[in-house]
């Protein structure tokens, strides 16, 4: 994997650099900010020399290996911890609590309650801390325990209490590890490693079913208790076991991994710092150090994370169908062994699909058009779902119903970036979005009450009119960057970021 990423990511950077080799009398190397110091007297290969090549790609391997197909995997457990619930309402979940319909529902949406308000703090404090190899671990350490813990409940008030506790510990994590891929990997090389990292969770959909078909099928009383609850108690065990790992292999950031050589930590640093023509660090054009507060204040003052998080909320409304996608599949009428089963192939299509989407778009340097495609083929598929009855149609449409997904990675990349500098705006705006795409699982779950199925009239409706508008303001986007661009064109500084270093806005 991490061979084609380096040989496609080498094509781009040759295409982008004007000389081979910059000349050394003509070359100054980029203020490297607070990591001055660190760093003084060590000297690195010039940019676009066949050894500055080779440390690149050296680099890029050893965090490609160390750092993607661990987050991939706490992706994949962190979704099964947070969705098991709809596998368990296959079994004999609602029934051994004594749940209806609509407390069901309530104890799908009061997780992202949790989620919702410790978005924002974590990622701050993580932004502060800069030690994602313990926080993002930690965290995934605590809500694994708590998944655990739900295989012990007995009420609905309990299972309450540890579905919001669940959302609020799995809250660093999604944001949390956009923003550390964001301090390792250039614009160029961001989008494909956040599509890898993310597939994840849509694999975990199709891992779901087969892992549900498998414990539900034969533990069923072992030990005297309902498969439901092995169900719970395995997936938070194998949480727990890798958050251990993930403490032990994850690097920390550019400037602080210690297994790194001082060299390669510099080169870290220094590919960040000359992607943005600025140092990532929380300063100000005065030289002021700032806080929290100040990347709040820049957020809340910056049209375009407004307009991302109206984006992703949404094109979340119609995304939130994941977290009753089984039920959407057992209106079809098969067995609950085969229901399980064909839940599996939709989520693989779009692991595949947002992929490819991503490596393409990272290729030619396009964000807009790649992220327009997805939703717009979801949308197409809601149309088909809601118009017709029949097996083979239908499961067609649910094969394409999840391609909504395809895009949704890339919509962070966009994010980052769009807003490089400082780290901590970064940090708080991607949490902020990350807000805004989670909310909509709250009350998404009641569009799908019992009674409507097949059609879901309601449900497929108020998603495809989200969906519509969530294309709407890509283009809306779209438009601003571009006049941001012309603006920086005739000299402008936008956001901090000068002109003169040939930065510009990405669509």
């Amino acid at each position: 994997m991490s061979n084609e990423i380096e040989k496609k990511e080498e094509n781009v950077y040759v295409e982008n650099t004007q000389e081979d080799v910059i000349d050394s009398e003509k070359y100054e190397r980029p203020h490297l900010g607070k990591f001055e110091e660190m760093f003084e007297g060590v000297t690195l290969p010039l940019p676009g020399s066949e050894e500055r090549k080779k440390m690149e790609k050296k680099l890029k391997r050893k965090i490609d290996i160390s750092l993607l197909p661990m987050v991939f995997i706490m992706y994949v457990l962190n979704y099964l911890d947070r969705n098991n619930i709809a596998a368990a309402k296959l079994g004999s979940l609602e029934k051994d609590l004594n749940m209806n319909s609509s407390q069901y529902s309530t104890c799908q949406g009061v997780l992202f309650i949790g989620y919702i308000l410790m978005s924002v703090p974590s990622n701050v404090i993580l932004e502060k801390i800069g030690r994602p190899r313990f926080f993002i671990p930690g965290a995934m350490l605590l809500w694994g325990l708590i998944s655990t813990c739900i295989g012990a409940v007995h009420n609905f008030g309990t299972m309450v209490f540890l579905r919001i506790l669940l959302g609020a510990l799995e809250a660093p994590f999604l944001p949390g590890v956009i923003f550390y891929l964001s301090c390792w990997y250039t614009t160029r090389e961001l989008a494909k490693r956040s599509a890898l990292f993310i597939c994840g969770s849509w694999l975990s959909g199709a891992f779901s079913g087969l892992i549900a078909y498998g414990v539900m099928d034969n533990m069923d009383g072992v030990r005297g208790l309902a498969s439901w609850r092995w169900l719970f108690i395995i997936e938070g065990a194998a949480t727990m076991f890798a958050a251990i790992v993930a403490m032990i292999i994850l690097p920390e950031l550019p400037a602080t991994t210690r297994w790194l050589t001082k060299q390669e930590r510099m080169l870290g640093v220094l590919r960040m710092t000359e992607d943005a023509g600025k140092a990532d660090e929380d300063v100000t054009n005065d030289g002021e150090t700032e806080g929290a507060l100040y990347g709040l204040k820049l957020c809340f003052t910056d049209k375009k994370v407004l307009f991302f998080w109206v984006l992703l909320f949404s094109t979340c409304v119609a995304a939130g169908i994941n977290t009753v996608f089984p039920t959407i599949v057992a209106s079809l009428g098969y067995g609950t062994a085969e229901t399980y089963l064909l839940t599996a192939p939709p989520w693989v299509l779009v692991s595949i699909t947002s992929v490819l989407n991503s490596f393409h778009s990272d290729h030619t340097g396009e964000r807009f058009w790649h992220i327009v495609v997805g939703p717009a083929i979801s949308l197409c598929a809601f149309i088909i779902g809601i118009a017709t009855t029949k097996t083979a149609p239908r499961y067609v449409s649910m094969m394409l119903l999840l391609q909504i997904y395809s895009s949704y990675s890339l919509i962070f990349t966009w994010v980052t970036n769009n807003l490089p500098r400082p780290p901590i705006k970064r940090a708080a705006a991607i949490a902020l979005i990350n807000v805004g795409a989670n909310i909509p699982n709250v009350f998404v779950t009641y569009f799908y009450y019992n009674g409507s199925e097949p059609h879901f009239y309601v449900g497929f409706g108020i998603c495809m009119a989200f969906l519509a508008f969530a294309i709407f303001m890509m283009f809306v986007i779209r438009f601003h960057l571009k006049t941001l661009n012309k603006r920086m064109d005739n000299g402008e500084t936008i956001d901090g970021m000068d002109p003169a270093t040939g930065w510009r806005f990405v669509y």
